[in-house]
Protein backbone atom coordinates (compact mmCIF):
# COMPACT_ATOMS: atom_id res chain seq x y z
CA UNK A 1 0.00 0.00 0.00
CA UNK A 2 1.36 3.41 -0.80
CA UNK A 3 1.28 5.67 2.47
CA UNK A 4 2.66 9.53 1.10
CA UNK A 5 5.52 9.77 4.29
CA UNK A 6 5.61 13.33 4.45
CA UNK A 7 1.79 13.91 4.96
CA UNK A 8 1.13 11.46 7.74
CA UNK A 9 4.95 12.37 9.32
CA UNK A 10 3.12 16.22 9.04
CA UNK A 11 -0.16 14.72 10.53
CA UNK A 12 1.68 13.20 13.47
CA UNK A 13 4.24 16.62 14.09
CA UNK A 14 0.90 18.70 14.04
CA UNK A 15 -1.28 15.97 16.07
CA UNK A 16 1.60 16.21 19.10
CA UNK A 17 1.68 19.58 19.04
CA UNK A 18 -1.80 20.00 19.23
CA UNK A 19 -1.87 17.62 22.52
CA UNK A 20 0.97 19.42 24.15
CA UNK A 21 -0.58 22.60 23.66
CA UNK A 22 -3.70 21.36 24.81
CA UNK A 23 -2.15 20.12 28.11
CA UNK A 24 0.02 22.88 28.84
CA UNK A 25 -2.97 25.00 29.06
CA UNK A 26 -5.52 22.61 30.51
CA UNK A 27 -6.66 24.48 32.88
CA UNK A 28 -8.22 27.46 30.83
CA UNK A 29 -9.43 25.47 27.66
CA UNK A 30 -13.13 24.98 27.48
CA UNK A 31 -14.65 21.95 26.10
CA UNK A 32 -17.70 22.60 24.84
CA UNK A 33 -19.32 19.33 26.65
CA UNK A 34 -19.08 18.28 29.81
CA UNK A 35 -15.94 16.92 30.69
CA UNK A 36 -17.34 14.46 33.39
CA UNK A 37 -19.67 12.88 31.20
CA UNK A 38 -17.06 11.69 28.51
CA UNK A 39 -15.94 8.35 29.79
CA UNK A 40 -13.06 6.53 29.04
CA UNK A 41 -15.12 3.97 26.42
CA UNK A 42 -14.69 6.73 24.11
CA UNK A 43 -10.79 6.60 24.31
CA UNK A 44 -11.40 2.90 24.14
CA UNK A 45 -12.89 3.26 20.64
CA UNK A 46 -10.21 5.39 19.63
CA UNK A 47 -7.83 2.95 20.75
CA UNK A 48 -9.22 -0.03 19.04
CA UNK A 49 -9.64 2.25 15.97
CA UNK A 50 -5.81 2.90 15.57
CA UNK A 51 -5.52 -0.92 16.33
CA UNK A 52 -7.50 -1.24 13.08
CA UNK A 53 -5.46 0.61 11.24
CA UNK A 54 -2.02 -0.83 12.13
CA UNK A 55 -1.75 -3.14 9.39
CA UNK A 56 -1.08 0.19 7.15
CA UNK A 57 2.08 1.13 7.73
CA UNK A 58 4.88 1.18 9.97
CA UNK A 59 4.38 4.42 10.41
CA UNK A 60 1.24 4.10 11.82
CA UNK A 61 2.50 1.53 14.01
CA UNK A 62 4.50 4.04 15.62
CA UNK A 63 2.27 6.47 15.77
CA UNK A 64 -0.43 4.09 17.68
CA UNK A 65 2.52 2.67 19.97
CA UNK A 66 3.10 6.29 21.28
CA UNK A 67 -0.54 7.28 21.62
CA UNK A 68 -1.48 4.25 23.35
CA UNK A 69 1.62 5.21 25.71
CA UNK A 70 0.07 8.33 26.09
CA UNK A 71 -3.22 7.19 26.29
CA UNK A 72 -2.28 5.31 29.29
CA UNK A 73 -0.19 7.13 31.18
CA UNK A 74 -2.31 10.23 31.23
CA UNK A 75 -5.81 8.49 31.96
CA UNK A 76 -7.52 11.95 33.11
CA UNK A 77 -7.17 13.43 29.62
CA UNK A 78 -9.24 11.11 27.86
CA UNK A 79 -11.77 13.89 26.79
CA UNK A 80 -8.66 15.93 25.79
CA UNK A 81 -7.20 13.00 23.97
CA UNK A 82 -10.21 12.00 22.19
CA UNK A 83 -10.65 15.54 20.83
CA UNK A 84 -7.48 16.70 19.17
CA UNK A 85 -7.17 12.89 17.59
CA UNK A 86 -10.35 13.38 15.81
CA UNK A 87 -9.68 16.53 14.98
CA UNK A 88 -5.94 15.98 13.44
CA UNK A 89 -5.94 12.36 12.85
CA UNK A 90 -9.13 10.73 11.12
CA UNK A 91 -8.98 13.01 8.31
CA UNK A 92 -6.22 11.78 7.24
CA UNK A 93 -6.15 8.11 7.37
CA UNK A 94 -9.98 8.18 5.92
CA UNK A 95 -8.00 10.47 2.91
CA UNK A 96 -4.94 8.49 3.03
CA UNK A 97 -5.61 4.55 3.55
CA UNK A 98 -8.30 4.20 0.84
CA UNK A 99 -7.84 0.24 1.05
CA UNK A 100 -9.93 0.42 5.05
CA UNK A 101 -13.28 0.98 5.61
CA UNK A 102 -12.02 4.38 7.27
CA UNK A 103 -14.15 6.77 5.03
CA UNK A 104 -17.49 4.83 7.22
CA UNK A 105 -15.32 5.48 10.11
CA UNK A 106 -14.73 8.99 9.61
CA UNK A 107 -18.11 9.58 8.40
CA UNK A 108 -19.89 8.08 11.63
CA UNK A 109 -17.60 9.64 14.09
CA UNK A 110 -18.26 13.07 12.20
CA UNK A 111 -22.15 12.24 12.44
CA UNK A 112 -21.87 11.20 16.46
CA UNK A 113 -19.53 14.68 16.67
CA UNK A 114 -22.22 16.42 15.30
CA UNK A 115 -24.69 15.09 17.33
CA UNK A 116 -22.54 15.22 20.80
CA UNK A 117 -21.40 18.62 19.88
CA UNK A 118 -25.30 19.89 19.79
CA UNK A 119 -26.43 18.10 22.49
CA UNK A 120 -23.70 19.07 25.08
CA UNK A 121 -24.18 22.60 24.62
CA UNK A 122 -23.39 24.04 28.18
CA UNK A 123 -23.06 28.18 28.29
CA UNK A 124 -20.68 29.39 30.53
CA UNK A 125 -21.26 29.40 34.17
CA UNK A 126 -20.99 32.49 36.74
CA UNK A 127 -19.32 32.45 39.94
CA UNK A 128 -19.94 34.99 42.75
CA UNK A 129 -17.10 37.10 43.04
CA UNK A 130 -15.76 38.41 46.20
CA UNK A 131 -15.89 42.22 46.71
CA UNK A 132 -12.09 42.56 46.90
CA UNK A 133 -12.17 40.63 43.66
CA UNK A 134 -14.91 42.71 41.36
CA UNK A 135 -12.64 45.24 39.10
CA UNK A 136 -14.14 48.84 38.10
CA UNK A 137 -10.94 49.67 36.59
CA UNK A 138 -12.10 48.85 32.37
CA UNK A 139 -15.35 51.25 33.38
CA UNK A 140 -15.95 53.52 30.18
CA UNK A 141 -15.55 57.22 30.79
CA UNK A 142 -18.56 59.26 31.26
CA UNK A 143 -19.70 63.48 30.65
CA UNK A 144 -19.93 63.45 34.75
CA UNK A 145 -21.05 67.05 34.42
CA UNK A 146 -24.27 65.80 32.67
CA UNK A 147 -25.08 63.66 35.94
CA UNK A 148 -25.84 63.53 39.52
CA UNK A 149 -23.73 60.75 40.72
CA UNK A 150 -24.81 58.90 43.60
CA UNK A 151 -21.78 55.64 43.43
CA UNK A 152 -18.79 55.75 41.52
CA UNK A 153 -18.48 51.77 41.85
CA UNK A 154 -20.70 50.70 40.82
CA UNK A 155 -21.66 53.49 38.67
CA UNK A 156 -25.23 54.92 39.62
CA UNK A 157 -26.26 58.27 38.25
CA UNK A 158 -29.20 60.11 36.84
CA UNK A 159 -29.38 63.21 34.57
CA UNK A 160 -30.46 66.78 36.06
CA UNK A 161 -34.04 67.42 35.39
CA UNK A 162 -33.59 70.25 33.84
CA UNK A 163 -31.17 68.86 30.93
CA UNK A 164 -33.14 65.42 30.78
CA UNK A 165 -36.54 67.25 29.76
CA UNK A 166 -34.87 69.98 27.62
CA UNK A 167 -32.94 67.31 25.46
CA UNK A 168 -36.06 66.39 24.15
CA UNK A 169 -38.63 63.37 23.19
CA UNK A 170 -35.59 61.45 22.97
CA UNK A 171 -32.84 61.45 25.46
CA UNK A 172 -29.19 61.49 24.09
CA UNK A 173 -27.00 58.59 25.07
CA UNK A 174 -24.99 60.60 27.40
CA UNK A 175 -27.72 62.13 28.74
CA UNK A 176 -29.66 58.90 29.72
CA UNK A 177 -29.84 57.69 33.75
CA UNK A 178 -26.84 55.10 34.31
CA UNK A 179 -27.76 51.90 36.50
CA UNK A 180 -25.48 49.38 37.24
CA UNK A 181 -24.98 46.60 40.09
CA UNK A 182 -21.33 45.93 39.34
CA UNK A 183 -18.64 46.63 36.73
CA UNK A 184 -19.37 47.09 33.09
CA UNK A 185 -18.11 44.04 30.73
CA UNK A 186 -15.89 44.95 28.23
CA UNK A 187 -17.27 42.59 25.53
CA UNK A 188 -16.33 41.66 21.80
CA UNK A 189 -19.12 41.66 18.94
CA UNK A 190 -17.66 38.56 17.39
CA UNK A 191 -17.05 36.90 20.58
CA UNK A 192 -20.23 36.74 22.08
CA UNK A 193 -22.76 34.55 22.09
CA UNK A 194 -26.56 34.06 23.12
CA UNK A 195 -27.48 30.72 24.78
CA UNK A 196 -31.60 29.98 24.53
CA UNK A 197 -32.80 27.39 26.67
CA UNK A 198 -35.91 25.37 27.45
CA UNK A 199 -37.20 23.73 30.55
CA UNK A 200 -40.28 21.99 30.24
CA UNK A 201 -40.20 20.82 34.23
CA UNK A 202 -39.65 22.01 37.55
CA UNK A 203 -36.99 19.31 38.20
CA UNK A 204 -35.75 16.14 36.18
CA UNK A 205 -36.55 12.32 36.46
CA UNK A 206 -35.84 10.36 39.38
CA UNK A 207 -34.98 13.45 41.70
CA UNK A 208 -32.75 14.90 38.96
CA UNK A 209 -32.16 18.45 38.54
CA UNK A 210 -34.53 19.66 35.49
CA UNK A 211 -32.86 19.49 31.92
CA UNK A 212 -32.35 22.32 30.07
CA UNK A 213 -32.53 21.97 26.11
CA UNK A 214 -29.91 24.73 24.99
CA UNK A 215 -29.43 26.30 21.30
CA UNK A 216 -26.39 29.36 20.89
CA UNK A 217 -26.56 31.83 18.53
CA UNK A 218 -23.99 34.39 17.57
CA UNK A 219 -24.30 38.40 17.36
CA UNK A 220 -24.42 37.85 13.18
CA UNK A 221 -27.68 35.64 13.52
CA UNK A 222 -29.42 37.93 16.22
CA UNK A 223 -28.67 40.76 13.93
CA UNK A 224 -29.50 38.55 10.19
CA UNK A 225 -31.72 35.68 11.19
CA UNK A 226 -34.68 37.78 11.88
CA UNK A 227 -37.15 41.11 11.34
CA UNK A 228 -35.25 43.73 12.73
CA UNK A 229 -38.36 45.86 14.78
CA UNK A 230 -37.82 49.41 15.93
CA UNK A 231 -39.77 51.06 19.11
CA UNK A 232 -39.22 53.81 20.95
CA UNK A 233 -40.05 52.89 25.35
CA UNK A 234 -39.02 54.89 28.28
CA UNK A 235 -36.94 53.08 30.67
CA UNK A 236 -37.65 53.93 34.51
CA UNK A 237 -36.21 52.56 37.39
CA UNK A 238 -38.22 50.95 39.89
CA UNK A 239 -36.09 53.37 42.72
CA UNK A 240 -37.19 56.53 40.94
CA UNK A 241 -37.75 59.12 43.69
CA UNK A 242 -37.14 57.17 46.23
CA UNK A 243 -35.95 60.25 48.06
CA UNK A 244 -39.46 60.99 48.60
CA UNK A 245 -40.01 57.42 50.63
CA UNK A 246 -36.27 58.10 52.75
CA UNK A 247 -37.89 61.44 53.89
CA UNK A 248 -40.16 59.01 55.53
CA UNK A 249 -38.48 56.28 57.11
CA UNK A 250 -35.17 54.44 56.14
CA UNK A 251 -35.24 52.49 52.64
CA UNK A 252 -32.88 50.06 51.28
CA UNK A 253 -31.09 51.32 48.28
CA UNK A 254 -29.54 54.35 45.94
CA UNK A 255 -31.03 57.36 47.20
CA UNK A 256 -32.50 58.18 43.79
CA UNK A 257 -34.25 61.64 43.23
CA UNK A 258 -36.37 61.96 40.13
CA UNK A 259 -34.16 61.66 36.94
CA UNK A 260 -33.95 57.93 36.77
CA UNK A 261 -36.04 57.24 33.20
CA UNK A 262 -35.10 58.74 30.03
CA UNK A 263 -36.77 57.88 26.72
CA UNK A 264 -34.63 56.31 23.34
CA UNK A 265 -35.05 54.60 20.01
CA UNK A 266 -34.19 50.85 20.38
CA UNK A 267 -33.82 48.13 17.25
CA UNK A 268 -33.40 44.91 17.35
CA UNK A 269 -35.42 41.51 16.23
CA UNK A 270 -38.68 40.64 18.27
CA UNK A 271 -38.08 38.11 21.02
CA UNK A 272 -41.45 36.01 20.54
CA UNK A 273 -39.76 35.97 16.80
CA UNK A 274 -36.69 34.43 18.38
CA UNK A 275 -38.12 31.90 20.71
CA UNK A 276 -40.36 30.83 17.95
CA UNK A 277 -37.49 29.46 16.15
CA UNK A 278 -35.03 28.37 18.39
CA UNK A 279 -37.33 27.07 21.78
CA UNK A 280 -39.79 25.66 19.89
CA UNK A 281 -42.35 28.18 21.63
CA UNK A 282 -46.59 27.62 20.86
CA UNK A 283 -47.71 30.35 18.65
CA UNK A 284 -50.96 29.96 19.89
CA UNK A 285 -51.15 32.31 23.04
CA UNK A 286 -53.87 30.94 25.02
CA UNK A 287 -51.56 27.70 25.52
CA UNK A 288 -50.57 26.50 28.65
CA UNK A 289 -47.12 26.93 28.21
CA UNK A 290 -47.58 30.87 27.86
CA UNK A 291 -50.44 31.24 30.25
CA UNK A 292 -47.92 29.71 32.57
CA UNK A 293 -44.38 29.65 31.63
CA UNK A 294 -41.79 32.45 32.39
CA UNK A 295 -38.60 33.40 30.31
CA UNK A 296 -35.29 34.04 32.13
CA UNK A 297 -32.67 36.32 31.56
CA UNK A 298 -28.59 36.45 32.79
CA UNK A 299 -26.42 39.04 31.83
CA UNK A 300 -22.52 38.18 31.13
CA UNK A 301 -21.16 40.52 33.92
CA UNK A 302 -20.34 40.44 37.22
CA UNK A 303 -22.11 41.98 40.29
CA UNK A 304 -22.14 42.59 44.20
CA UNK A 305 -25.18 40.68 45.22
CA UNK A 306 -25.30 37.71 42.80
CA UNK A 307 -23.16 35.68 40.12
CA UNK A 308 -24.60 38.12 37.26
CA UNK A 309 -27.45 39.90 37.12
CA UNK A 310 -30.39 38.11 36.54
CA UNK A 311 -34.96 38.69 36.50
CA UNK A 312 -37.70 37.59 34.47
CA UNK A 313 -40.96 38.23 32.82
CA UNK A 314 -43.97 36.04 32.26
CA UNK A 315 -43.73 34.00 28.64
CA UNK A 316 -46.77 35.68 27.94
CA UNK A 317 -45.60 39.08 27.95
CA UNK A 318 -42.85 37.86 25.49
CA UNK A 319 -44.84 36.52 22.89
CA UNK A 320 -47.37 39.02 22.78
CA UNK A 321 -47.27 40.36 19.54
CA UNK A 322 -48.48 43.83 20.76
CA UNK A 323 -46.16 43.31 24.14
CA UNK A 324 -42.66 44.40 22.06
CA UNK A 325 -40.35 43.29 23.89
CA UNK A 326 -36.95 42.73 21.66
CA UNK A 327 -33.59 42.23 22.04
CA UNK A 328 -31.70 45.22 21.20
CA UNK A 329 -28.51 45.85 20.07
CA UNK A 330 -29.28 49.48 18.97
CA UNK A 331 -30.05 52.38 20.72
CA UNK A 332 -30.88 56.01 19.09
CA UNK A 333 -29.72 54.55 15.90
CA UNK A 334 -26.27 54.08 16.78
CA UNK A 335 -24.78 50.33 18.21
CA UNK A 336 -25.58 50.24 21.93
CA UNK A 337 -22.89 51.64 24.52
CA UNK A 338 -21.20 50.09 26.75
CA UNK A 339 -22.99 51.49 29.68
CA UNK A 340 -26.21 50.80 28.00
CA UNK A 341 -25.85 46.94 27.72
CA UNK A 342 -23.35 46.33 24.59
CA UNK A 343 -23.41 44.43 22.65
CA UNK A 344 -27.29 43.10 23.11
CA UNK A 345 -29.62 43.41 26.16
CA UNK A 346 -33.09 42.97 26.49
CA UNK A 347 -36.16 45.79 26.29
CA UNK A 348 -39.40 44.92 27.98
CA UNK A 349 -41.77 47.90 27.73
CA UNK A 350 -44.12 49.31 30.15
CA UNK A 351 -41.96 47.54 32.63
CA UNK A 352 -39.44 48.71 35.05
CA UNK A 353 -35.87 49.15 34.14
CA UNK A 354 -34.89 45.82 36.22
CA UNK A 355 -36.56 43.67 33.82
CA UNK A 356 -34.68 45.06 30.56
CA UNK A 357 -31.14 42.74 31.59
CA UNK A 358 -28.11 44.28 29.77
CA UNK A 359 -25.23 42.34 28.76
CA UNK A 360 -27.61 39.95 27.32
CA UNK A 361 -26.13 35.93 27.59
CA UNK A 362 -28.57 33.50 28.56
CA UNK A 363 -32.19 33.59 27.91
CA UNK A 364 -34.28 30.85 29.75
CA UNK A 365 -37.75 29.58 28.77
CA UNK A 366 -38.73 27.54 32.10
CA UNK A 367 -42.04 27.00 34.66
CA UNK A 368 -40.90 29.03 37.17
CA UNK A 369 -39.51 32.50 37.95
CA UNK A 370 -35.51 33.65 37.72
CA UNK A 371 -34.09 32.51 40.89
CA UNK A 372 -31.65 35.18 40.57
CA UNK A 373 -31.09 37.74 43.51
CA UNK A 374 -32.75 40.85 41.57
CA UNK A 375 -36.00 38.49 41.22
CA UNK A 376 -36.48 37.14 44.62
CA UNK A 377 -34.85 38.95 47.06
CA UNK A 378 -35.43 42.88 45.38
CA UNK A 379 -37.78 44.68 43.34
CA UNK A 380 -41.02 44.46 45.30
CA UNK A 381 -43.13 46.24 47.46
CA UNK A 382 -43.13 44.82 50.47
CA UNK A 383 -46.03 45.12 53.49
CA UNK A 384 -45.23 48.67 55.96
CA UNK A 385 -44.80 46.53 58.66
CA UNK A 386 -41.80 45.11 56.92
CA UNK A 387 -38.62 46.53 58.12
CA UNK A 388 -34.46 46.23 58.03
CA UNK A 389 -35.41 44.02 60.98
CA UNK A 390 -37.53 41.02 59.64
CA UNK A 391 -36.88 41.08 56.01
CA UNK A 392 -35.71 37.99 55.42
CA UNK A 393 -38.71 35.91 56.14
CA UNK A 394 -41.51 38.39 53.77
CA UNK A 395 -39.69 38.76 50.36
CA UNK A 396 -41.44 35.39 49.61
CA UNK A 397 -44.62 36.66 50.22
CA UNK A 398 -44.91 39.61 47.73
CA UNK A 399 -44.90 39.55 43.90
CA UNK A 400 -42.64 40.55 41.83
CA UNK A 401 -42.32 43.93 40.11
CA UNK A 402 -43.46 44.08 36.26
CA UNK A 403 -45.54 46.85 34.92
CA UNK A 404 -44.80 50.11 36.06
CA UNK A 405 -47.12 52.63 37.18
CA UNK A 406 -48.27 56.13 36.96
CA UNK A 407 -45.87 58.89 37.34
CA UNK A 408 -45.53 62.71 37.09
CA UNK A 409 -42.69 64.45 37.82
CA UNK A 410 -42.25 68.78 37.47
CA UNK A 411 -38.44 69.04 36.02
CA UNK A 412 -38.36 72.47 35.82
CA UNK A 413 -38.29 74.79 37.68
CA UNK A 414 -36.58 73.01 40.58
CA UNK A 415 -36.68 73.53 44.76
CA UNK A 416 -35.54 76.74 45.55
CA UNK A 417 -35.35 77.80 42.10
CA UNK A 418 -34.64 81.53 41.70
CA UNK A 419 -35.82 82.64 38.28
CA UNK A 420 -34.67 86.43 37.17
CA UNK A 421 -37.60 87.31 35.13
CA UNK A 422 -41.14 88.84 35.20
CA UNK A 423 -42.39 86.74 32.46
CA UNK A 424 -44.71 83.86 32.60
CA UNK A 425 -42.90 80.97 33.60
CA UNK A 426 -43.03 77.51 31.58
CA UNK A 427 -42.95 74.90 34.19
CA UNK A 428 -42.45 71.62 32.15
CA UNK A 429 -42.12 67.64 32.70
CA UNK A 430 -43.05 64.17 32.07
CA UNK A 431 -45.30 61.64 32.85
CA UNK A 432 -45.58 57.93 32.45
CA UNK A 433 -47.65 54.65 32.75
CA UNK A 434 -47.03 51.03 32.52
CA UNK A 435 -48.55 48.37 30.49
CA UNK A 436 -48.45 50.67 27.36
CA UNK A 437 -51.08 53.14 28.81
CA UNK A 438 -51.21 56.44 27.28
CA UNK A 439 -50.97 59.31 29.15
CA UNK A 440 -54.42 61.49 29.23
CA UNK A 441 -54.38 63.94 32.03
CA UNK A 442 -52.21 65.88 33.57
CA UNK A 443 -53.20 68.32 36.25
CA UNK A 444 -51.09 71.47 37.89
CA UNK A 445 -51.42 73.30 41.16
CA UNK A 446 -49.78 76.44 42.13
CA UNK A 447 -51.53 76.34 45.66
CA UNK A 448 -50.02 73.16 47.43
CA UNK A 449 -53.13 70.92 45.27
CA UNK A 450 -55.78 73.58 46.57
CA UNK A 451 -56.56 73.99 42.88
CA UNK A 452 -56.19 72.30 39.93
CA UNK A 453 -55.51 73.09 36.10
CA UNK A 454 -54.88 71.34 33.09
CA UNK A 455 -51.45 71.83 31.37
CA UNK A 456 -51.55 73.73 27.95
CA UNK A 457 -49.32 70.90 26.16
CA UNK A 458 -48.84 66.81 26.01
CA UNK A 459 -47.28 65.18 23.83
CA UNK A 460 -46.90 61.01 23.49
CA UNK A 461 -46.33 59.33 20.73
CA UNK A 462 -47.84 55.67 20.65
CA UNK A 463 -45.61 53.07 18.65
CA UNK A 464 -46.07 52.75 14.65
CA UNK A 465 -46.99 49.27 14.63
CA UNK A 466 -48.49 48.20 18.16
CA UNK A 467 -50.12 51.55 19.15
CA UNK A 468 -48.76 50.55 22.20
CA UNK A 469 -47.68 54.14 25.02
CA UNK A 470 -44.02 53.13 25.56
CA UNK A 471 -42.62 56.60 25.24
CA UNK A 472 -42.79 58.81 28.31
CA UNK A 473 -45.63 62.16 27.54
CA UNK A 474 -43.41 65.15 28.15
CA UNK A 475 -45.88 68.05 29.30
CA UNK A 476 -45.70 72.04 29.94
CA UNK A 477 -47.81 74.82 31.32
CA UNK A 478 -47.09 78.75 31.41
CA UNK A 479 -48.00 80.02 34.68
CA UNK A 480 -47.97 83.68 34.92
CA UNK A 481 -46.64 84.45 38.37
CA UNK A 482 -45.07 82.31 40.67
CA UNK A 483 -44.70 83.71 43.89
CA UNK A 484 -42.46 82.88 47.11
CA UNK A 485 -44.95 81.12 49.08
CA UNK A 486 -46.06 78.99 46.39
CA UNK A 487 -45.88 75.73 46.11
CA UNK A 488 -46.25 73.56 42.25
CA UNK A 489 -47.96 70.33 42.40
CA UNK A 490 -48.27 68.06 39.39
CA UNK A 491 -50.59 64.97 38.81
CA UNK A 492 -51.39 62.77 36.31
CA UNK A 493 -53.73 60.33 34.95
CA UNK A 494 -53.49 57.54 32.65
CA UNK A 495 -56.23 55.85 30.01
CA UNK A 496 -57.57 53.35 32.49
CA UNK A 497 -58.24 55.85 35.08
CA UNK A 498 -55.40 55.30 37.16
CA UNK A 499 -53.90 58.43 39.46
CA UNK A 500 -51.35 58.99 41.93
CA UNK A 501 -51.89 58.82 46.02
CA UNK A 502 -51.13 62.51 47.46
CA UNK A 503 -48.71 61.43 49.68
CA UNK A 504 -45.72 58.43 49.52
CA UNK A 505 -46.56 55.10 50.29
CA UNK A 506 -43.29 53.40 52.21
CA UNK A 507 -41.94 50.37 51.83
CA UNK A 508 -38.97 49.00 52.59
CA UNK A 509 -36.98 48.87 49.34
CA UNK A 510 -38.52 52.43 48.31
CA UNK A 511 -39.86 51.55 44.99
CA UNK A 512 -42.72 52.58 42.60
CA UNK A 513 -43.02 55.98 44.74
CA UNK A 514 -45.76 57.98 42.76
CA UNK A 515 -47.21 60.00 44.55
CA UNK A 516 -47.80 64.11 43.88
CA UNK A 517 -44.82 65.72 43.03
CA UNK A 518 -44.66 68.89 44.82
CA UNK A 519 -42.02 71.82 44.15
CA UNK A 520 -41.12 74.81 46.79
CA UNK A 521 -39.69 77.88 47.64
CA UNK A 522 -39.41 78.71 44.02
CA UNK A 523 -38.65 82.76 43.79
CA UNK A 524 -39.22 84.48 40.70
CA UNK A 525 -37.59 88.30 40.39
CA UNK A 526 -37.79 90.78 38.19
CA UNK A 527 -34.67 91.33 36.54
CA UNK A 528 -32.88 94.66 36.41
CA UNK A 529 -32.36 96.94 34.02
CA UNK A 530 -29.23 97.51 33.23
Amino acid sequence: MDIHTPKICLCIDFFFWLMSHAMSTRLVWRDDCNRSSLTSSKSVRLHTTLLDLNCCSPTLLSLHSTTSSFLHSHSQDHSLFHKYACVCFYPHTAMDIPHTNTANIADSRSSKSSKSTKECIQPPQHCKKELCDIDYSQDPPRILSNYLVHAPKPFNAEPHLPLLVNSGNITPTDVFFKRNHGPIPDIRLDDHRVYIGVQHSLQGSQGQPAVVEWKVLNMSDIMNKWPKATITASLQCAGNRREGLAQVKEVKGVIWKAGTISNAVWSGPRLCDILRSTASVPEDLHHEMIRNFHVSFEADDHVKEDACYGSSIPLRKAMDPLGDVILAYEMNGQPLTRDHGYPLRVIVPGYIGARSVKFLQKIVVQPQESSSFFQKLDYKILPPWIDGSNVDSAWDTAAPLGEMNVQCVICTPMDKEVIMSSKPVTVKGYAISGGGRAIYRVELSVDGGKTWVPVDKIEQIPDKVSGMYWAWALWEKKVLKIHTTSQLVARAYDSSGNMQPEFPIWNYRGVMNNAWYRVSNVTQMPQPNI
